[in-house]
């Protein structure tokens, strides 16, 4: 009894119970405690669900009420939600486009570039966007503009996608405008700028009218094209030639043989129409209109669409040529216009061969010559402001400058009609029109201005002195001299800056001109059909011509005239 009650009263072992009465405190108490903190963060999660929940429907009611098409998905990029406006603009239930159903619906043309993306976005796990077709409950296919963000957790995990799907058709089709319509133009000026060449440059003058209906075919991607004459004194019409298998036959050849090559114009239709109007017609289908020349022997070839094209010289109707297609075409406005162009070209370069063939004496030769460069004036100069604002429209496209890229299609445009207008022109050996309208410095001015205008040269015109009026020939020569020489500094000269004085003096008259380009040396024979077209046009007028240019020094050219009054 002793010996127990000195244990229980023994103080160590007292220790002891209270250290194991201690521990078992304490473990009940990190139980209690991992209890409670599990029970919190089952509730916090369970709040977040709820909060997360009441947020998606809200969500959902706000997507439903706007008015694109709009949608989110999980981590995994399939989708997990579909707004009203997006199922009423495909026709699918939200049901039928979860998950991965939604590619049903993008053409399949676009397809594999946007899924090839979306995998490259979800990797990423940053914003995005994509364009794509999307058809519509109707079937038809419209672009739209697909953007992607994601929303992620405080560790840069993504939880979840959202996106939206804007319609840009319209903008799709402008841009698609705007190419279409730098192409044509670039077209057009590739295919005048080729005949002008040719005719600068060709010395055999029968291959002139050859090379004219050949960038003719390629322009419009014709099979063949007939060339007729006129005959005012008997109201015929004659075959002259045609432009098939790649080469010019005439109405010599056998292929042509029984057939009648020369026509009552006022008897045969369709050229009564093209005649009487002094407009391109178009014979969309010769299957489907009455019988007229050639048609049987056109049928065999294929042939279905015809394009008739009047020809003019000095303002005299003189014939006609037939663009033939293989299918049926449609023209514009301005594809119209080119043909018209082109067709008086052809004329033209007709009546060059006739002279070339009659007589090689000077006098022919040299009136060739005046004709090459008024023709060359007229455009091959003009033409040159056209390539660069397409060059700078196509350079605003690419970095997506569509409003830019407009402005100089614009330009393009007009420089182009004026030098459409100038090539009917030509064929009149006439002053330029803006001289007819103005005075040697307001042309000038004017001409300065469209050339260099959206370009990166920049162009100082002044006027010094009392200005009067020249005798005709003296401000039509000065005129395409300044139009020359700007045109070399815009093709040639990588100039920044190009300066022009027009000064009136007591006893003469002056032109400078100067670019601060990479230069030329002017004793070189080599120096360009222009340079000596300058010196011919200074020396017909009886003026004076200074060029001072070394390389990388820029160039400066001083024409001096005796002062003549008109």
């Amino acid at each position: 009894m002793d010996t127990g009650r000195g244990t229980t009263d023994d103080p160590g072992a007292k220790l002891k119970l209270l250290e194991q009465e201690l521990a078992r405190s304490r473990s009940d108490l990190d139980a209690s405690q991992k209890v409670s903190a599990r029970l919190t963060e089952e509730n916090e999660t369970l709040r977040t669900h709820a909060d997360r929940r009441q947020w998606e429907a809200g969500f959902r009611l706000a997507t439903d009420t706007t008015p694109g098409l709009i949608w989110f998905g999980g981590a995994d990029g399939s989708v997990e939600f579909l707004n009203t406006q997006w199922c009423a603009y495909t026709g699918l239930t939200m049901q039928e486009g979860l998950g991965w159903n939604w590619i049903n619906v993008v053409h399949p043309e676009d397809l594999p570039g946007l899924v090839e993306h979306w995998g490259e976005i979800i990797k990423s796990a940053r914003p995005d966007e994509h364009e794509a077709r999307m058809r519509r409950s109707d079937g038809a296919y419209r672009w739209f503009l697909l953007r992607c963000a994601p929303l992620l957790d405080e560790s840069g995990a993504v939880i979840r996608w959202y996106g939206t799907n804007t319609d840009i058709e319209e903008r799709k089709r402008v841009e698609q405008a705007l190419s279409a319509s730098e192409n044509l133009s670039r077209g057009q000026v590739e295919a005048l700028k080729s005949t002008l060449d040719a005719l600068a440059m060709e010395p055999a003058a029968d291959k002139l009218v050859e090379h004219v209906l050949r960038i003719i075919s390629e322009q419009f991607g014709a099979h063949s094209i007939s060339v007729w004459r006129l005959d005012p004194g008997s109201g015929m019409i004659g075959i002259e030639m045609a432009f098939e298998d790649g080469r010019v036959v005439t109405s010599a050849d056998p292929r042509f043989a029984g057939m009648d090559k020369w026509l009552p114009m006022e008897e045969r239709w369709p050229w009564p129409e093209v005649f009487r109007t002094s407009k391109p017609s178009l014979i969309e289908d010769i299957r489907a209109v009455p019988a007229f020349a050639l048609r049987d022997r056109l049928l065999p070839m294929g042939i279905i669409t015809v394009l008739l094209v009047p020809m003019f010289v000095a303002g005299r109707l003189e014939g006609a040529i037939g663009i033939r297609f293989v299918e049926k075409k449609v023209f514009g406005a301005e594809e119209m216009d080119l043909a018209q162009a082109l067709a008086n070209q052809v004329m033209l370069m007709i009546q060059f061969a006739r002279l070339s063939t009659q007589t090689r004496e000077t006098a022919v030769i040299a009136e060739r010559n005046r004709i090459a460069r008024d023709i060359h004036d007229t455009l091959a100069q003009g033409l040159t402001g056209v390539i660069v604002q397409l060059e700078a429209a196509e350079d605003a496209n690419l970095r997506g400058l569509s409003r830019e890229a407009g402005e100089h299609l614009d330009r393009a445009r007009r420089l182009a009609r004026e030098s459409l207008n100038e090539a009917r022109r030509s064929v009149h050996a006439l002053r330029p029109q803006v001289l007819d309208d103005s005075n040697l410095s307001g042309a000038l001015a004017e001409l300065f201005t469209k050339m260099t205008e959206g370009t990166s040269l920049k162009m100082e015109f002044a006027v010094l002195g009392a200005p009067r009026s020249l005798p005709p020939n003296s401000e039509e020569n000065l005129f395409r001299i300044g139009q020359e020489i700007l045109t070399n500094a815009l093709r040639h000269a990588q100039a920044k800056l190009f300066t022009a004085k027009l000064i009136f003096l007591p006893g003469e008259v002056c032109l400078d001109l100067h670019d601060d380009g990479r230069g030329f040396d002017p004793s070189s024979k080599n120096d360009g059909y222009g340079l000596l077209g300058i010196r011919e046009r200074v020396e017909r007028i009886g003026g004076q011509l200074v060029v001072q240019s070394s390389p990388a020094k820029g160039t400066a050219v001083r024409i001096t005239l005796p002062s003549q009054e008109a």
